[in-house]
């Protein structure tokens, strides 16, 4: 009598991403980098699925101050200089690729349209690459993102296509969905950007390296792993 062997395949792993940020903050833009290449670290293959969630500075308090300035030097640890800062983030951003223009920067952009732009492109699954584009036009190429026209050419250059173009030129389109889940995200007692939350139930508070999250991606993988001790912040 021949025995048949069956081999059972093991349970795909999957990952569950929430990033939380601004698209005006620089550490959420050395968050998003250092995501993907934590991300590009992982051994074998998982099931990805990462959602942007946008927290506008300028939206979460009205008193947020229009310079560049004021407003980074209003994030920095109490006794922290903006120079250092400014020095400590250049090179981190170096490191991943990032060559930040902080002398171009003069104020604060409202980036609340910017967010929108980026919900509308995750209807077709582009939301990563307008991230990116705005990331970029901001703090490399020093363009003001919260000018409609500026979004309209990174929209054009990410090549959305004319329904998401059509789509943004109706300024109610999105608007809603955008407020509903900053208020969901707030309602979690989200009060830092950059936040990562994997899987539901893996927190990353603020700022951290990728080595950081390597080790909380596989704890949202493995829940018996044990949680990250040494959290590297950036500022």
């Amino acid at each position: 009598m021949d025995t048949q062997l069956l081999k059972i395949a093991p349970r795909p792993l999957a990952l569950e991403l929430d990033l939380f940020g601004d698209l005006a903050c620089p550490w959420s833009f050395i968050a998003k980098r250092s995501l993907e290449r934590a991300l590009n670290s992982l051994y074998g293959s998982a099931e990805r699925l990462l959602r942007w969630h946008g927290l506008p500075a300028s939206s979460s308090n009205s008193k947020t101050p229009t310079s560049w300035n004021e407003y980074l030097a209003s994030q920095l640890a109490k006794g922290t200089m903006l120079s250092q800062a400014q020095r400590g983030l250049e090179t981190a951003g170096h490191e991943l690729g990032i060559a930040f223009a902080f002398e171009r920067l003069e104020v604060l952009p409202d980036t609340r349209e910017a967010h929108r732009l980026v919900r509308l492109a995750s209807q077709i699954g582009r939301q990563g690459d307008v991230i990116e584009a705005v990331f970029s036009a901001f703090f490399e190429q020093g363009r003001d993102i919260a000018r409609h026209e500026v979004l309209v050419e990174l929209a054009d250059e990410c090549h959305l296509g004319a329904e998401i173009q059509v789509a943004f030129a109706d300024e109610s389109s999105g608007r809603d969905a955008l407020a509903s889940d900053e208020k969901r995200s707030r309602g979690l007692g989200i009060a830092a950007v950059p936040s990562l939350l994997i899987n539901g139930r893996v927190l990353v508070p603020g700022p951290a390296d990728v080595s950081t999250y390597v080790q909380a991606l596989g704890q949202g993988l493995f829940p018996e792993m044990p949680a990250p001790k040494d959290k590297r912040r950036l500022h």
